[in-house]
């Protein structure tokens, strides 16, 4: 369609650093295109993608994508367990799949730009690290372990695995989800639980509001999990 809507037109005349100011998730949206948001923040959306060669229409249709609306939580209760597992896969594993690079992009530029003058931030950054280093594998693990030996249990089939009963990867990948929220209490001491200080520049803050957003998805990942998936699960087998 040719015609452009007038929000459309608002859109693309915003400064890049209004539009991360009021919501630090466009950032996201920006790195993805290579759009400078923060010494670049002046710009127009529609200079800066013309700077950095990204499609405006593209660009903003990401932007519009923003959405934190999800199925309320008694909706999630009643789904069967291969419905239940589809939407922690396709929201949630999906989520730190999109995000875990740009929380190490951000975290691994307050390094270099900031690393000698304020030493917080380097340890801060090695936390950052092995919290990804950490996620990566155990989703993995979630989907080709154990996820695929409750949905043949939850279909009837025999789960014919090296594992031995279901409890046993069950309680590994609980015990991972306690370690991953060990290590978010490091971050909040490290960052004065996510409140950066008065001389942050841009990139800390969105590192930031990412990291405080990243968690409540991961708090919301494992309650479903932990609360919701493995009981059901373990009562099939029971």
């Amino acid at each position: 369609m040719s015609t452009t809507s007038q929000s459309d037109v608002q859109l693309s005349q915003q400064r890049v650093g209004k539009l991360v100011a009021d919501d630090f998730r466009a950032a996201h949206v920006f790195s993805q295109f290579d759009i400078d948001f923060c010494c670049g923040g002046g710009r127009s959306l529609a200079s800066a993608c013309k700077k950095s060669g990204a499609d405006l229409a593209e660009v903003e249709a990401a932007l519009v994508a923003i959405d934190t609306s999800g199925p309320k939580e008694d909706t999630l209760n009643q789904l069967a367990i291969d419905k239940l597992i589809d939407y922690i896969e396709d929201t949630h594993h999906t989520y730190v799949r999109e995000k875990a690079p740009l929380l190490l992009e951000y975290s691994q530029k307050m390094v270099r730009a900031h690393g000698e003058n304020y030493p917080e931030i380097k340890p801060f950054a090695g936390w950052v690290q092995a919290l990804i280093e950490d996620l990566v594998p155990h989703l993995m693990k979630e989907e080709k372990i154990l996820f695929p030996a409750i949905r043949a249990m939850a279909a009837g089939e025999t789960v014919d695995a090296c594992f031995g009963h279901i409890g046993n990867p069950i309680n590994a990948m609980e015990h991972e989800h306690d370690e991953a929220i060990q290590v978010f209490e490091k971050l909040h001491e490290l960052t004065n639980h996510f409140q950066p200080p008065e001389h942050a520049c841009t990139t800390w803050r969105v590192c930031y509001a990412t990291l405080a957003e990243f968690e409540a998805d991961l708090k919301q990942h494992i309650h479903l999990e932990n609360n919701i998936l493995f009981p059901k699960a373990l009562a099939q087998s029971a």
